[in-house]
């Protein structure tokens, strides 16, 4: 698969458009917060359950899962992971109470784990590494597209319409996605495909190499580095526009704007942080941009005083800590062999939820609301964030030596 060039743009494509669905429809339910306290009946400071709980079952379904998940086409197992998580979708426009709404978003998450891994094993199938930080960097632009549309978007359609219009919208489109998949993404099989009757040796064989990369210090600094930066980062993401609007007094017709500006400069951080991992500069990259994560969190959510500039905090954080990520898949990508690459990415994603959703439910766990519904305690949760900002690029700098020591190793004669 490493030399089928001709598809890369289709793949690229379609997982740009997956990613930035997948993003969106979780991301959008946390600006909607304040909607669906004044219309289901939410608490405000449960809001991170939603996202929190659709993380974790990602992670646990995503752990199940991953072993298995090179057997197959890509192209077939993204296709039913799409149609199942897109039902789903839809099926939570009909949900009457907070508690049938948090089970089926929960659901719907769960799906989302294989998902990521297949999509990011489906670009590394089709890029070269020295075209990988452009390429994952333009993948994770969904991450701002999702900003810049599906936010928006349903934020509009809640505003104008009912929060339901925002899912059934967002579950259909997953349907023609799943449905594009099937038509234009080329076939993927597996690097290693497995014979029609499963020797005890192959398993044996496929189970020790998927056994010593688990195991093998690039690895393990890998999850973690993932870990650390996503646990931070949602100790804060779920509880943004909650805390724009109810303890800064920022206007709610505003939101969609926010969310536009920051997809945008998001977009273009991201594309200059892909240019400097392929220049060989991104250890360079992954520091400063950790420094400005630490910064902005500081004076947004750690200082003191309430006449704070919203569009600069919001735009800047989310600028930065999208880049920081694109960097960080574009380093952690160069860990897996062909053969085990959607295991890699699925377990990643794992982690990635696991700590995204610790990160929420603890939020959630934490945090109180006052009686103008303003949230108390998130400047110890956004010390935390800071924390963790600047413990990733200190984990870069013992996972880099040891990759190359790890590769090395491997293309050693003997």
């Amino acid at each position: 698969m490493d030399n089928n060039t001709l598809n890369s743009k289709s793949v690229l494509r379609l997982a740009l458009l997956i990613n930035m669905l997948s993003v969106g429809t979780l991301m959008m339910v946390m600006p909607l917060g304040p909607d669906l306290v004044r219309d289901i009946g939410f608490q405000g400071e449960h809001i991170g359950y939603i996202s929190g709980g659709a993380t974790l079952g990602s992670a646990i379904v995503g752990f199940l899962l991953a072993p298995l998940l090179d057997r197959y086409d890509r192209r077939s197992a993204l296709t039913l992971f799409l149609f199942l998580r897109s039902v789903l979708i839809l099926i939570c426009g009909f949900a009457a109470t907070p508690e049938q709404l948090l089970l089926l978003f929960v659901a719907a998450g769960c799906f989302s784990g294989p998902l990521s891994g297949l999509i990011m094993a489906a670009v590394i199938d089709v890029t070269q590494v020295a075209e990988r930080g452009r390429a994952m960097a333009f993948v994770a632009s969904g991450f701002s597209l999702a900003a810049i549309i599906i936010v928006p978007v349903s934020l509009q359609m809640s505003q104008w319409l009912s929060w339901q219009s925002t899912f059934f919208l967002f579950g259909a489109m997953g349907l023609m996605m799943a449905m594009a998949v099937q038509l234009y993404m080329p076939s993927l099989q597996p690097h290693s495909p497995l014979p029609t009757t499963t020797t005890t040796a192959t398993n044996g064989a496929r189970a020790s190499g998927l056994s010593a990369m688990i195991w093998s210090t690039p690895f393990l600094l890998a999850m973690g580095m993932m870990a650390v930066s996503l646990f931070g980062h949602f100790l804060l993401v779920p509880n943004l526009s909650t805390y724009f609007q109810f303890n800064l007094g920022f206007p709610r017709d505003e939101i969609s704007y926010l969310y536009l500006l920051g997809g945008l400069m998001s977009i273009v951080a991201m594309r200059y942080s892909g240019r400097m991992m392929d220049k060989g500069l991104g250890q360079t990259a992954l520091f400063g941009l950790s420094a400005v994560v630490a910064v902005v969190v500081y004076y947004g959510f750690v200082s003191e005083g309430a006449d704070k500039l919203v569009y600069l905090i919001f735009i800047l954080f989310m600028a930065s800590s999208s880049a920081r990520s694109a960097v960080l898949a574009a380093f952690t990508s160069r860990v897996p062999p062909p053969q085990f690459r959607a295991a890699f990415m699925t377990y990643q994603s794992t982690m990635s939820n696991l700590a995204a959703g610790a990160a929420s439910v603890m939020s959630s766990l934490y945090l109180v609301s006052g009686k103008d519904h303003q949230l108390l305690g998130l400047d110890t949760l956004a010390a935390l964030t800071m924390v963790s900002a600047l413990t990733v690029p200190l984990l870069a700098c013992w996972f880099i030596p040891a990759l190359k020591q790890s590769q090395a190793s491997q293309h050693a004669p003997g």
